[in-house]
């Protein structure tokens, strides 16, 4: 089962424990909790619905070579065009009211809903595992929207074990059929073992008129009782089950018609027309479609359970009882564990009620853990174009190849909009989810570093594996290319990891830690272990370092600016000798309208484009990476490059004010030459995010004038402030609201989350209650309230009226742009409600 990725982790475990051993402050005790700690993170992480694009697709983390792969779709078979509306892939197309996870832990299981007009459903899954993770069940509930209206339900199920045959017969074969609904599936995987996987029917009405003698309108279509085909798929085309299914269905709508042309077939047929048969006569194979009919007209609606077991196990799951009774203790445990780990108190502004509040963040953080994905597959790389430093025409990827497969274990932005991993992004999910389950955001922080190539030290954008996960991504974005970078908001993540944890050095019964049911018996060992016991996580930064090392340096050598254009300019200005001339940065890639390595991407820019501008977001995010990497070094005792990054540090920071701060403007900006005088330097500012930046990221002395100035800009409302949150781009800026309108207004939750807090970094006392203080304090004190509440009370006033949170949200009237169902980085307001 485990990779090479798991085979890394095993490694670093390895190391941890030759460390205990021959310490004498750790016993043997100590080292059998590692052990455990190990086994419970492989097994309570093995199963989850990881396919993040699906509406509810299920696949194991870390099983790349003979995966169980699962799919849940769903249509009305009494439309004609029913087929058309068929469930899959998760899309703002289809228009549905809601979807998504109210209650979700990867760990446990949780239970997510969709409200689908079009098809009159009201849709209820439930996931759930034994206690030891090796097994789960999936319950599908479905009842009508509205009874009166003829339809049905059509659920498809399929499965596909994945991996080749076993003995020459297929590797999943249906070994049992109990009755007409209830089937029993017997399946092997190299990696998975021997297993059993059942489907059956806790309630529910099939469709049917008995006025016909029979439903059946051609043999094997009848949509009356449960069909079922088995045929082979290779393991590479599973993903397009959706595909697959409409065309058979097709094909046999087609040939029920050319054999009965003139019968005139009633409305009442049109379910089992709609029922997929064996038309083709396939052999059987290791993919199975499983198709259940309901009818709707039924208020108490229907209800199915699938159940997966391993052959050899201690915790099987047999009745509906024990579904029953595993889904109220998932609801239950994990419930508890959100209010170990967030609290909410009433406030003169608070939105509602506590409870509802609650509500909110529970439902907002169940989505961001219900969109960690497990991908595999290939990656498209061109390494042959070469970027022009002075052309900023959009540059064109077309010499494209695939590399690896690689793995990648990975929350995503949005299900519906970008089901795959994204590096800027990131970081902000980790920020979000470590406040949850620490270990689950290293496990996802340790996915991400093995991204890191080994010789170059890069890291691709977009990591967009297999055609799966390449189906749901524009062309022009698919290929990734070495020489472009994002905000390395990883390094970020991970400097605030080793912060936790160093804090609770020593501390190993610290209210962080939580008691878990692991193979039936309670163990003190947790889901925030690493953040309490911090010798593994020691271990793995020791291992983990010099990769890192390359990746900042690649970052710093590929994003490196030139400072030589200005050397008269500063010289007249007397702080050449003063400027650190290896700490000039600017974005490789970006053209004349946008600059996508930013992260910010249509966030106004010098025009026209030059080769010697250099931004002060790339000079802050550098400033960030050399932070974390003191951290690191100072955690690991390497004390000449603990004082290297220190050194490179404080540079960086020299460097914001030398050459970025306008004292005109009283802001950070980019800088360029003048295009109408090559002596003359530019301050090219845009009073926004990215003035903003060197504030957000904590890279300005605590003792700077410059404080109060950000704080002024932050609070005018004339400017950037608004009752909804901070604008990405000031009102008075002739770019606001102009173009594609992406980063020149909108409110955006990662950057506001970042200066809300850096405020309590710079101002401790503004979390404090009391009246406000006169001065710098309770100015900053005054904004920070205001901002955190007007934020919050925003994301939930637009989620209780439209159903979801959103990408980024109106500056005019605060309303969700941008992507919907978007509880990536938005879903950090769980932490500005439950923690700051």
């Amino acid at each position: 089962m485990f990779n090479s990725r798991l085979r890394v982790f095993k490694l670093v475990w390895i190391l941890a424990n030759i460390a205990l051993l021959v310490s004498a402050t750790f016993s043997v005790d100590k080292l059998e909790e590692f052990e455990e700690y190990q086994k419970f993170t492989n097994e309570s992480l093995l199963w989850a619905p990881y396919r993040s694009n699906c509406y509810f697709g299920m696949r194991p983390r870390y099983v790349s070579e003979s995966p169980l792969i699962m799919g849940v779709m769903w249509f009305n078979s009494l439309s004609q065009d029913g087929l058309h509306s068929l469930r899959h892939f998760a899309t703002p197309q289809d228009k549905l009211q809601k979807y998504g996870w109210e209650v979700y832990d990867p760990r446990i299981g949780g239970k997510e809903i969709f409200i689908d007009g079009k098809n009159n459903l009201n849709l209820t899954v439930y996931f759930v595992k034994s206690r030891n993770g090796e097994n789960w069940s999936v319950r599908v509930h479905g009842e009508p929207l509205d009874p009166e209206k003829p339809s049905t339900a059509s659920i498809v199920l399929y499965f596909s074990q994945n991996g080749g045959e076993l003995d020459g017969k297929s590797s999943l074969a249906m070994i049992n059929q109990d009755g007409p609904n209830d089937l029993k599936f017997f399946g092997y995987s190299k990696e998975l073992g021997e297993y059993d996987l059942t489907v059956k029917d806790n309630f529910g009405h099939y469709f049917n008129n008995p006025a016909y003698d029979t439903m059946e309108v051609a043999p094997g279509s009848d949509c009356s009782k449960t069909s079922h085909i088995s045929l082979q798929i290779p393991d590479g085309e599973v993903w397009k089950a959706r595909d697959v299914f409409q065309s058979l269905v097709s094909d046999s709508i087609r040939d029920i018609l050319e054999k009965e042309e003139t019968k005139q077939r009633p409305a009442d047929l049109i379910p089992s027309v709609l029922t997929i048969r064996n038309l083709y006569d396939f052999n059987p194979g290791s993919f199975h479609y499983v198709q259940k009919t309901f009818d709707l007209t039924k208020q108490e609606g229907f209800e199915f359970d699938i159940t997966y077991n391993k052959l050899e196990t201690s915790q099987s799951i047999s009745t509906k009882e024990q579904v029953t009774e595993l889904i109220a203790w998932s609801l239950n445990e994990i419930n508890a564990r959100f209010d170990r780990h967030f609290s909410f108190e009433e406030g003169p502004d608070s939105i509602e009620s506590v409870d509802v509040k609650r509500r909110f963040a529970l439902e907002t953080l169940s989505n961001l853990l219900g969109g960690i994905g497990y991908f595999y597959g290939k990656q498209l790389i061109d390494r042959e174009t070469e970027f022009d430093e002075s052309q900023f025409d959009e540059i064109k990827l077309l010499n494209a190849k695939e590399e690896g497969p690689f793995e990648l274990f990975t929350s995503v932005p949005s299900r519906g909009f970008f089901p795959r991993g994204f590096y800027w992004d990131e970081g902000f999910h980790l920020l979000q989810i470590m406040e949850y389950d620490f270990d689950l955001a290293f496990e996802i922080l340790a996915s991400w570093f093995e991204m890191i190539e080994d010789d170059s030290g890069w890291i691709a954008r977009e990591i967009i594996l297999g055609n799966e996960a390449r189906s749901k991504v524009p062309e022009e974005f698919q290929v990734q290319n070495p020489n472009i970078a994002n905000p390395p908001t990883l390094l970020l993540a991970f400097s605030e990891m080793l912060s936790k944890a160093i804090e609770n050095i020593g501390d190993l019964g610290s209210d962080s830690n939580e008691q878990v049911t692991f193979n039936g018996k309670t163990s003190n060992f947790m889901t925030n272990n690493l953040e309490a016991n911090s010798d593994l996580l020691t271990e793995y930064a020791k291992k983990i370092y010099p990769k890192l090392m390359k990746h900042y340096n690649w970052f710093k050598d590929s994003q490196a600016g030139l400072i030589d254009e200005y050397a008269e300019i500063c010289e007249d200005e007397g702080i050449w000798d003063k400027i650190h001339k290896n700490e000039v940065y600017r974005w490789v890639g970006r053209t004349f309208t946008h600059c996508l390595p930013s992260g910010m991407d249509d966030y106004p820019r010098a025009q026209p484009p030059d080769v010697a501008e250099l931004n002060v977001d790339a000079l802050a995010w550098v400033g960030v990476m050399t932070r974390s990497m003191k951290q690191i070094a100072h955690v690991l005792k390497l004390t000449e490059d603990e004082e290297k990054y220190a050194e490179i540090e404080q540079n960086v920071v020299e460097n914001l004010d030398l050459l970025h701060w306008s004292e005109k403007d009283n802001c950070y900006c980019d800088i360029s030459i003048d295009p109408e005088d090559e002596d003359v330097k530019e301050f090219v500012c845009h009073e926004g995010y990215i003035s903003l930046l060197p504030f957000a990221l904590k890279l300005i002395p605590r003792d700077s004038p410059k404080l109060e100035k950000v704080v002024a800009l932050m609070s005018d409302p004339e400017k950037i402030f608004s009752e909804y949150g901070l604008l990405s781009l000031s009102r008075q800026d002739e770019y606001f609201g102009k173009g594609e309108n992406y980063w020149r207004g909108p409110i955006w939750m990662n950057i506001n989350y970042l200066c809300l807090d850096a405020m309590r970094y710079y101002y401790p006392e503004v979390t404090f209650d009391g009246a406000g203080e006169a001065g710098k304090a309770g100015n900053a004190k005054k904004l920070y309230q205001t901002l955190k509440t007007n934020l919050s009370n925003n994301i939930y006033k637009v989620w209780k009226e439209q159903g979801y949170c959103y990408e980024n949200y109106s500056p005019i009237d605060g309303h969700g742009t941008g992507a919907e169902h978007f509880t990536g980085w938005t879903a950090l307001v769980v932490n500005i409600l439950g923690r700051f």
